[in-house]
């Protein structure tokens, strides 16, 4: 019997530091992952998306001006100053999540960036009893990391809503053609493309360079890379211009 009851006490031992290593593994996770400098991590509130958390490079990701995590945490995305349109979109895929218990891959372009934020739900547990939602955040150029995602088994749902950040000054066609730039094309296939004549996109691409300050085709390409441009964007609806 005794010797029942010291295997009894290792089992209850082992058990305990399984559960003590499980618990530190998941702090040394979540430090690192918040951290990381190119992830933006926000938790919060399914119902009416308030803030719980937001690490740093969320802050720098929606925000032009320096705030710090301490202006947010408790306010709804609405208190914020984000547009209507936007804040409505991203209330209601929090819900669905909510509803359905299944993740959403969405694309934006935000401050003339391409970003992917991954939603999932946080279940409530014994520290909250209320259903959370993570976002998980990364701005990404066009390229073959992107077309991984695109090409992924997730579907990704493109944001409804546009903020063009320095691309502003562009006009729809302007950021069409922008686009097409980016992806190699001359502008004869440019032409082709949109069923103008070269005269026209040569005008475009002129007006192109001139409102972003950028003369040399490989310049206006990499303008458009960095922002992460599909065609489809030029006729999303542009919110809140940025200063």
């Amino acid at each position: 019997m005794r010797c029942m009851g010291v295997i009894s006490n290792i089992r209850s031992e082992s058990g305990r530091d399984r559960l003590d290593t499980k618990r530190t593994m998941n702090k040394d996770i979540w430090k690192n992952f918040t951290t990381d400098p190119t992830t933006g991590v926000t938790v919060l509130t399914a119902q009416d998306s308030v803030i719980l958390y937001i690490n740093e490079q969320s802050l720098r990701i929606f925000f032009n001006e320096i705030k710090s995590a301490d202006e947010l945490i408790g306010k709804s995305i609405y208190e914020l100053g984000f547009a209507k349109e936007w804040a409505d979109e991203r209330n209601a895929i929090h819900r669905k999540i909510a509803e359905t218990g299944e993740p959403v891959l969405l694309r934006t372009v935000w401050h003339g960036k391409q970003q992917f934020s991954w939603m999932s739900l946080i279940s409530p547990d014994e520290h909250d009893d209320r259903e959370r939602i993570l976002v998980i955040t990364r701005r990404l150029a066009s390229g073959e990391e992107v077309e991984h995602i695109l090409e992924g088994e997730h579907e990704v749902f493109n944001s409804s809503v546009i903020r063009l950040g320095d691309l502003q000054a562009l006009t729809p066609r302007e950021l069409e053609v922008l686009t097409l730039i980016g992806q190699g094309m001359t502008i004869k296939e440019i032409a082709a493309s949109l069923f103008r004549s070269v005269k026209t996109v040569e005008n475009h691409r002129e007006s192109i360079g001139r409102k972003l300050k950028k003369t040399r085709g490989v310049e206006l390409a990499a303008i458009a890379k960095s922002a992460g441009l599909v065609v489809e964007d030029s006729s999303r609806k542009r919110v809140n211009t940025d200063s």
